[in-house]
This record gives C-alpha cells, sequence and structure tokens, in this order.
C-alpha cells in the first residue's frame, strides 16, 4: 500500500504513483462488480420465468437481457484472462443460459425426454464451466465450482418447478435461497479475482532474469 509519507522518499519514483494507483482501483471495481454476476443471471432467470410461466408476453425482451450478461462480464474478465478463456466463458455462460430456457420451457409443456436431456446438458455444461474457471486462475478449484454452480442449477430448477405447481410460497422461499447463495457464489469468485490479480502484480514487480 502506498502511504502519503512515503510519496516524497526520494528512492520511489512519484510519477508512477498516478498510473499505479487508478490501475489498482480500477481492478477492484472490476472485482467488485464480477462478484454480482450470479446474482444478476438468478434476477434476469426469474424474470424471465414469470414472464414465461405468467404468458406476460414480454420474455423476447427478457430474453435478450438475459443475453447481454456474456457480454457484459465478458468485458470484466477479459482484463483478467485474456481474449481465448474468457470467449470460452462467455460462449459457456450463454450456452447456459440457453440450456435453461429451453429446460423452462420443456418442463411447461411436461416434456419429459427433453426435460432430462437438457437437465444432462446444463450439468455438463457446469462441469466444463468449473473446469475452465480452475484452468484460468489457480487460487479457484474445478470441486468447488462444480459444487457452486450444481447447487445454483438445481435450485433454478427447483424454482421454475414451485411457478409450475403454483406453490408460490415455496417459490419465494427458493428465490431467497438463490439470492443467499449467489453472495457464496459471489465472494469465492471475488476472492479467487483479488487474490489472481495479487499474484499478477507481484510476478510483474520481479526483476527480469
Amino acid at each position: 500500500m502506498i502511504y502519503k509519507n512515503e510519496v516524497q522518499n526520494p528512492v520511489q519514483a512519484p510519477t508512477q504513483v498516478p498510473a499505479v494507483v487508478p490501475y489498482i482501483t480500477a481492478q477492484m471495481n472490476f472485482i467488485f462488480r464480477a462478484r454480482m454476476l450470479y446474482r444478476d443471471l438468478a434476477t434476469w432467470l426469474r424474470s424471465y420465468k414469470v414472464s414465461l410461466y405468467g404468458d406476460v408476453g414480454n420474455t423476447d425482451e427478457l430474453s435478450k437481457r438475459l443475453f447481454r450478461l456474456p457480454t457484459e462480464y465478458g468485458s470484466i474478465l477479459r482484463v483478467f484472462f485474456g481474449d481465448p478463456t474468457t470467449e470460452q466463458l462467455m460462449s459457456l455462460l450463454t450456452q447456459y443460459i440457453a440450456i435453461l430456457q429451453s429446460l423452462f420451457i420443456a418442463q411447461m409443456n411436461n416434456d419429459i425426454n427433453a426435460i432430462n436431456s437438457l437437465t444432462q446438458q446444463a450439468y455438463q455444461n457446469v462441469n466444463n464451466t468449473a473446469a475452465l474457471l480452475a484452468t484460468a486462475n489457480p487460487y479457484w478449484t474445478q470441486a468447488e465450482w462444480v459444487t457452486l454452480l450444481t447447487l445454483f442449477t438445481g435450485l433454478q430448477i427447483q424454482e421454475s418447478t414451485t411457478f409450475l405447481t403454483k406453490d408460490y410460497s415455496a417459490n419465494n422461499d427458493i428465490f431467497d435461497r438463490i439470492l443467499s447463495f449467489t453472495n457464496l457464489i459471489g465472494d469465492y469468485f471475488s476472492e479467487g479475482l483479488t487474490n489472481y490479480f495479487l499474484l499478477r502484480q507481484q510476478q510483474q514487480q520481479l526483476p527480469a532474469i
């Protein structure tokens, strides 16, 4: 950390301080924003389900909003992981949203074969995403991400089921659990990004060999 009285130290280069501090601040702002990904996803998925099962008529607009999430968060993750990894993560998130949407519709149509197939696809997407995240960041583990994303997916399916059965008391309870759970995911996400950022800072400060 740079303290005010240290800026006057002739050993340091004061001209570097204005460049370093905004850079660090920007990185931490990115991390704070990134931790909201799954809360945003849960919120917009719920809005989509309310529209779909309630026949509100704005599912297309809500779907467009959902599919903006991968791009929005891709712009943040790109800062940390670069283009190739970020593009893969964006693709997996886009696929995940599409699979869940199709699953909700299959549930509404009581299409058992489609429900089973799409459920398997959703959990395969979870495994693929967990593997990629663990590869991208040494402070994340595949097992932890599988656990977190599997539980998140299960809660999404439970929530859609209670919409269909019109069990609104259970539906509200599940949504409360989803929001609480997204805090846990957000904590793990942001802690991993913070540690990864600090690691990169340390590596950049090492003298070249």
